[in-house]
């Protein structure tokens, strides 16, 4: 039976009447955003930090997750903070992102949030990807993980919230959910605030410009961030991305 990762648990810090939905990246938990929860929480605003289905139990519990599942957590998600909260904002770090741009298409809500979010014009699969994914029924990240007598070995990372492994399969989900982003984009008519490092290593910076693009709404903002890595809640230089979605959130 899966558990929830001991420290990785969904969060809900109460404030004032602008709610924030919380949405970590693909294979991460909780807590890679709680810094920017805590952060907001203090600033008086209203947060739900989610867990996405199949994260922070175990690997395998992606191999029975749809990308419809995100979806439907947000929207759980949003309806909890719906009585005490006029406005209500979904924040996504990365999958995140790319889940609260299709929310801000879908649901009703008054902004959208993406820190380094992936943008793909095709999910057109190759068939060297299919058989690769045949082939490779596990993609393992080379990390340092706890000793094997640990009871979080193969849970995850030695420093870093997230998953050491995950089952190739959900990478049709992903590309699925790619795909409903790049759809959704043009429909979203909400304020959106994007920031993305330079030196991002897991996402193209221009990934950002394209998402921004494609926006259909005429109040969109973009920060280009230098000497940062992907995960921005995490980065030491975090402090600055902090103070810009406070700046968002009050416009």
């Amino acid at each position: 039976m899966s558990y929830i990762v001991p420290g990785s648990e969904p969060y809900f810090l109460p404030g004032g009447t602008t709610g924030c939905l919380l949405l970590h990246g693909f294979s991460a938990m909780p807590e890679e955003v709680r810094p920017l929860g805590e952060y907001l929480a203090k600033k008086g605003f209203t947060v739900l930090g989610l867990r996405l289905t199949g994260h922070a139990t175990h690997p395998n519990d992606l191999k029975h997750t749809y990308w419809t599942d995100w979806l439907d957590n947000v929207e759980d998600g949003l309806a909890l903070i719906t009585k005490m909260c006029d406005k209500r904002v979904v924040i996504g770090q990365s999958l995140g992102g790319m889940i609260a741009l299709i929310a801000g298409a879908r649901y009703d809500i008054s902004g959208v949030v993406g820190l380094s979010t992936p943008y793909r014009s095709s999910s057109n699969e190759r068939l060297a990807e299919k058989l690769q994914r045949l082939m490779r029924p596990t993609i393992h990240k080379s990390v340092e993980r706890y000793p094997p007598d640990h009871f979080l070995y193969k849970r995850r990372e030695l420093n870093y919230p997230a998953y050491p492994e995950v089952p190739s399969s959900i990478l049709t989900e992903l590309d699925q959910l790619a795909k409903e982003m790049v759809a959704a984009i043009p429909q979203v008519c909400v304020p959106v605030l994007l920031m993305h490092s330079r030196e991002d290593q897991s996402v193209p910076f221009t990934c950002m410009q394209s998402i921004y693009d494609h926006l259909g709404s005429s109040k969109k903002e973009m920060i280009l961030l230098e000497g940062m890595g992907h995960s921005l809640v995490q980065d030491p230089k975090r402090q600055v991305v902090f103070e810009a979605v406070e700046k968002f959130l009050t416009m």
